[in-house]
């Protein structure tokens, strides 16, 4: 081998070292992302804290149909509360479509809800 190549070759895998081991230099810890939290905590949500975190978006899908397609616009929470089902309910506790922002950012999601509905 010349000289040359033996130096490509060294500079190549000097280079694919670097390039695998970089991200093992680095000083400083991840930074950590706070987990959005509702804007009344004394007042409940329509459902479980649990079911919500997991499963609003079914919650608010069936709310959509049931609403629009069959007319009934009012949810009777298990523990018999009622509510109306629009996005203003969700509102009233947690204070803005920037909660929804806040958390669909944290959770790496995009919410298709405000494609139709704004700011209320």
């Amino acid at each position: 081998m010349k000289i040359k190549e033996r130096i490509l070759i060294a500079a190549g895998l000097f280079l694919f070292f670097f390039a695998v081991t970089y991200a093992f230099w680095q000083e400083g810890e991840a930074k950590k992302i706070p987990i959005p939290k509702a804007m009344a905590p004394d007042k409940h949500c329509v459902e479980s804290g649990e079911y919500m975190r997991s499963s609003h978006m079914l919650l608010l899908d069936k709310w959509r149909k049931s609403a629009v397609r069959e007319g009934e616009r009012i949810h009777v929470a298990p523990d018999g509360r009622e509510f109306e089902k629009n996005l203003s309910t969700c509102f009233q506790c947690h204070g803005s479509r920037g909660f929804c922002v806040q958390c669909h950012f944290y959770a790496s999601v995009r919410p298709k809800c405000f494609e139709c509905h704004h700011e209320m």
